[in-house]
């Protein structure tokens, strides 16, 4: 009986090694066997899932730590390039700079003085009436206001140029797709805190299994079907293939396995992307042959 229960959880043992060395590449068969397709699609022709998204984007983020004051823009508003969006709160920079206005007024003043004084103190040498030791010191000094002048001047302009970190403008035309923060939060250096996207210049980004790469080509045809728009079919071409292979992780249907899937990226452009909008997934059939209809 002893013997008959080891000879069990063997057996149970070298099952459950089984399951979990060789059900991934059965998950793995199962997952190219369910690409999206038709029945209409040849076994041969590749198959992809992509998305909408824009060619032309941008991320608005801050430079510098600061409260946000103002946000000039809701999602899905127009804005223009240099339009600003954001404001944030620049109490701090701002006492600078007045406290740098004053240190140019002062030093200016400095040197107007010195100025006067070294063209009056030429006009006495020219008529013998001072040394030339006595023309030297003043122009040293005249020389010297100068510099605390420039040197105030390059403060001031610090101070405005950091200023200008605090007020974030849009660096394309285009539509802001999403608003990360609030009017009163934190914005931190490097946050992103909007994102706009210029919505007529849009491409298709898909991600291809390495088995089919071999079967896609530069400015090969396409066809793109959108689940919002069932029925209708988009026809572009393929842009770019990336040579990069990307690699991912995922979860099998077995709770304690994982598998890893290879794709390169595909970036598509369709003849027209009427109704489609930016963050959509789509269904990508690629054309067996170079004509695109």
């Amino acid at each position: 009986m002893k013997r008959f229960s080891v000879l069990l959880i063997l057996v149970i043992v070298l099952i459950g090694i089984v399951i979990v060395y060789f059900w991934p590449l059965i998950f793995k068969k199962q997952i190219r066997e369910n690409i999206p397709t038709t029945e209409a699609i040849s076994a041969s022709r590749a198959a992809a899932k992509g998305v909408i998204e824009s060619i032309d984007k941008a991320e608005i983020s801050s430079k510098v730590v600061g409260l946000i004051q103002k946000i000039m823009a809701a999602e899905n508003e127009n804005v223009k390039k240099g339009q600003t969006l954001i404001i944030l709160d620049s109490k701090e920079v701002e006492a600078q700079i007045k406290e740098a206005e004053a240190s140019v007024k002062k030093a200016y003043a400095n040197y107007e003085k010195d100025r006067i004084d070294y063209e009056r103190l030429g006009r006495l040498y020219k008529n013998n009436a001072i040394t030339l030791d006595e023309l030297e010191d003043t122009e040293r000094h005249l020389k010297s206001s100068d510099a605390e002048l420039m040197e105030a001047n390059a403060r001031l302009e610090y101070a405005r140029s950091l200023l200008r970190n605090f007020i974030l403008k849009s660096p394309i035309d285009g539509v802001v797709t999403k608003k990360y923060l609030e009017v009163g939060e934190v914005a931190r250096e490097g946050m992103p805190l909007l994102s706009v996207a210029n919505m007529d210049n849009l491409k298709i980004r898909a991600e291809l299994d390495e088995t089919d790469v071999g079967k896609v080509y530069v400015g090969q045809g396409v066809e793109v079907l959108a689940d919002a728009y069932p029925g209708r079919i988009y026809y572009g071409k393929i842009k770019k293939i990336s040579e990069d292979v990307k690699r991912k992780v995922i979860k099998t249907y077995d709770p304690i396995a994982w598998m890893d899937i290879n794709s390169q990226e595909i970036t598509i452009n369709l003849d027209s992307f009427e109704g489609l909008k930016i963050g959509m997934t789509v269904d990508v059939r690629f054309h067996s042959d170079d004509k695109a209809k």
